[in-house]
């Protein structure tokens, strides 16, 4: 049976809700909870030729925590997930382990589908990250963002459309996504991506995969 993960994060495991816990801030006790699974990635993302982690934090302004547990989304109603995660004020961001370097926040949302290490895509010396945040809507039609850390701030260097299909999964188990599937792929050492919503001139051009070219930071 195919599982659809549209609101699951990329490596977050279907784990039964966590019995006798505390629902924050007198929510509805009845809601089940999970234990929130977050994500990281290991490269040289500021280019001194040592390995980094980049870690994903589920924070909550509301209790001023790290999010440790979050409502189900596989035994509550997503409209129920979606008010709990916007009832805690929450703030999904990235850190890295150096000091003096830029927080990513991205915004409220449940986590990741995934966190990849593409490598040094642009030839500056430094691992860049792509990402695909899990939106708090009820949509399949997401993006994947790339990211490198520009003089001590992470940059945007590009972003295109993706169809969340590409993190669906058979069996209990989520993989982990090291790439999404007919959207951005590594072929012979060098990444290929598509733009979901990319219209085409011509027809043999239909579903033709690009070479991604990353512009240095500027």
């Amino acid at each position: 049976m195919i599982l659809i993960l549209e609101l699951l994060s990329c490596n977050s495991q279907p784990e039964k809700s966590v019995d006798n816990l505390t629902v924050p801030n007198g929510a509805d006790d009845k809601i089940k909870l999970h234990k929130l699974e977050k994500l990281f990635v290991i490269g040289d993302f500021n280019g001194d030729e040592k390995q980094d982690t980049v870690f994903q934090h589920n924070y909550s302004r509301l209790t001023k925590t790290e999010i440790e547990f979050s409502a189900d989304p596989f035994q509550n109603e997503w409209d129920t997930v979606v008010n709990w995660f916007y009832n805690q004020k929450a703030d999904l961001y990235l850190t890295i382990n150096k000091i003096n370097y830029d927080t990513l926040h991205l915004g409220t949302a449940q986590g990741l589908y995934c966190l990849i290490n593409i490598g040094d895509n642009n030839a500056d010396g430094k691992d860049e990250i792509a990402l695909v945040i899990d939106y708090l809507d009820f949509s399949r039609v997401n993006s994947c963002k790339i990211f490198s850390l520009c003089n001590y701030k992470w940059t945007i260097l590009k972003e295109f459309n993706i169809f969340e299909g590409a993190f669906d999964f058979s069996g209990s188990k989520p993989p982990v996504f090291k790439e999404i599937k007919a959207f951005l792929e590594k072929r012979k050492g060098q990444w290929y991506y598509i733009d979901y919503l990319q219209e085409f001139e011509k027809q043999e051009d239909v579903g033709k995969m690009l070479k991604l070219q990353l512009e240095p930071c500027k």
